[in-house]
């Protein structure tokens, strides 16, 4: 940290993440920082990483990514899109369950319901049986801080949170998907110290690269994904994200399953400098996305409606060309 910093005494490190305590986040920086770290919430995601750019703190947590919802795009676009070094270091899954809350004091119908998008995303069928009009908040558990001042609000966050504020479980586990993660990364400054390990068990490396071509054409995705496949090396992630003031341009933020120390990796990144694509590197880091929330035994289940081998009949309706590719 710079010079003007707030130290945490006993010189602990300084985490900040997104607020309240309470938060998912906050469980995620518990899980990759265990007790021996300084957590401090903070309001947003776009402050938590300007304040590990800035200095202010040694780590950063912010979500990544949700089983359900997908990429959030406010940590990736904070990360893709800043001019300071700032990297993931470490990448942790927490599992994700909804209760929904009412103040302790609640003697009359609630009037609203509320959370952050990505948590009323989650509890959608919830949402929409409850028949009441929606209310945004920076994170789930802020929701229901303020439901525990509100008689009429019905709030949507983390299990435990009537033992942090004077609320009462309404509803329990009112997420529509069960089972699922979202991941969490601990971000850092390029050249500063690593971040300790919490958890041990089960973690492997991942490498994340944005990659920006300096052209548009067919195939363009393509070329870029056959760099890593013809060396062996998996993408776990691939995200796109649009180029500010270029219209119809794309930044592709790729994850794959090799640390930076790779010989295969360093080619495939090497290659792809060669043929004009800027690459920026967000992180080789230890991940547990290999082993959280997988289920060998679980059958792949494709989205509803999807063509599938029990329906090539349908193929010509849909795709007419398919007539004359035969």
């Amino acid at each position: 940290m710079d010079d003007g910093a707030e130290r945490s005494p006993g010189g602990r490190p300084v985490i900040g993440f997104l607020g309240p305590e309470g938060t998912f986040t906050h469980q995620g920086a518990r899980l990759l920082h265990g007790t021996t770290a300084d957590l401090r919430a903070d309001e947003s995601i776009p402050a938590v990483v300007a304040g590990v750019a800035e200095g202010r703190y040694d780590f950063g947590v912010v979500p990544i990514e949700n089983t359900v919802e997908g990429i959030v795009t406010a940590s990736l676009d904070g990360i893709v899109f800043r001019a300071d070094p700032v990297l993931i270091m470490r990448e942790a899954s927490v599992r994700i369950t909804f209760d929904a809350y009412v103040s302790a004091a609640a003697d009359s119908p609630p009037t609203a319901i509320g959370s952050h998008p990505h948590g009323l995303a989650q509890c959608a069928r919830y949402v929409r049986r409850s028949g009441l009009p929606v209310e945004h908040f920076p994170s789930t558990a802020a929701a229901v801080r303020v439901a525990a001042e509100r008689p009429g609000l019905v709030a949507i966050g983390a299990p435990g949170l009537d033992e942090a504020y004077p609320v009462r479980v309404l509803d329990r586990a009112v997420e529509d998907h069960p089972g699922a993660y979202t991941r969490f990364v601990c971000l850092g400054l390029a050249g500063g110290p690593e971040p300790p390990v919490a958890q041990a068990a089960g973690l492997t490396w991942k490498t994340t690269v944005a990659l920006t071509p300096g052209w548009s054409r067919p195939g363009v995705l393509a070329e870029l994904c056959t760099q890593f496949a013809d060396r062996g090396i998996d993408i776990v992630s691939l995200a796109s994200r649009p180029l500010p003031g270029f219209a119809g341009r794309y930044v592709f933020v790729v994850t794959v399953d090799h640390d930076r120390r790779s010989a295969g990796l360093a080619r495939a990144i090497r290659s792809l400098m060669h043929q004009g694509i800027r690459v920026k590197h967000l992180g080789s880091y230890l991940s547990d996305h290999a082993t959280a929330g997988v289920d060998a035994r679980r059958a792949l289940v494709p989205p509803p409606g999807s063509l599938g081998l029990a329906h090539l009949d349908q193929i010509t309706q849909v795709f007419p060309g398919s007539v004359r590719a035969v």
